[in-house]
């Protein structure tokens, strides 16, 4: 028969198993992961939305300088249509140079008002890129936004759950006696977490193997009080 104390501590020990159970399950959520991989998603957006935005601005650079050039030629046009008109200019030589002139510049007009033509319809595409690309980006801040306020919610209720165990632990690790709950405590991290195994007939319920024939007689003539170890694992063994 088992002493009182072993009893007690069997029940720290699945108290402790409880614990890191709970704490591993707070620390690897799989809403984590969901998170991460929301995350690499946004980030992943950023990226391809950072070039869109780029080529926009290289495409508005290039849309200015069309649209400056061509107010700078419809100023030179305007200029040269009031010195036909206004009578400054009267030598006939002169007249058709300007006319030649303004016709030169329309030309030159012309066809830089189709190239900002082509260049807007390009802005136009690739702001409709750069929208697409929030779009994408808003939905997945969004998914992330539910994703932690359900991960929020859990770990409350995890770490409340954590903080009654904790205390049911501190409660029952009072009734083990100082020295047993020691070498216990001691044994923990080299068993991973399960340092006391119930001996059942001969067999240590820790590692499965058999005491030899000696040491269980040795265990049996012990009294019940006795710390007991498995003479293969090393466990501390509960009678």
């Amino acid at each position: 028969m088992a002493a009182p104390a072993y009893e007690r501590l069997l029940a720290v020990q699945d108290l402790d198993v409880k614990l890191t159970q709970l704490r591993h399950r707070h620390a690897n959520h799989s809403l984590r992961q969901e998170i991460a991989d929301v995350d690499a998603a946004i980030a992943a957006i950023d990226v391809v939305g950072a070039e869109i935005a780029e080529r926009k601005g290289a495409l508005d650079a290039r849309h200015k300088t069309l649209d400056d050039e061509v107010t700078v030629i419809e100023t030179r046009r305007s200029e040269i249509e009031a010195k036909l008109y206004d009578g400054s200019v009267t030598g006939t030589k002169d007249l058709i140079a300007l006319q030649e002139e303004s016709a030169m510049l329309l030309e030159r007009q012309t066809g830089t008002e189709d190239d900002e033509l082509e260049i807007m319809e390009q802005v136009e595409s690739v702001t409709a890129e750069l929208e697409s690309a929030a779009a994408d980006r808003g939905a997945k801040v969004a998914d992330k936004e539910r994703l932690q306020a359900e991960l929020d919610t859990v770990l409350v209720a995890l770490e409340a759950e954590i903080t009654d165990v904790e205390n049911q632990r501190v409660d029952a690790a009072a009734d083990v006696p100082a020295g047993l709950l020691g070498h216990y405590e001691g044994l923990r991290e080299d068993f991973g977490g399960i340092a006391v195994a119930r001996l059942v007939g001969s067999t240590c319920d820790g590692c499965h193997m058999s005491l030899s024939a000696v040491s269980l007689d040795q265990v049996k003539k012990l009294p019940d009080d006795a710390v007991v170890t498995c003479d293969q694992c090393g466990r501390l063994l509960i009678r």
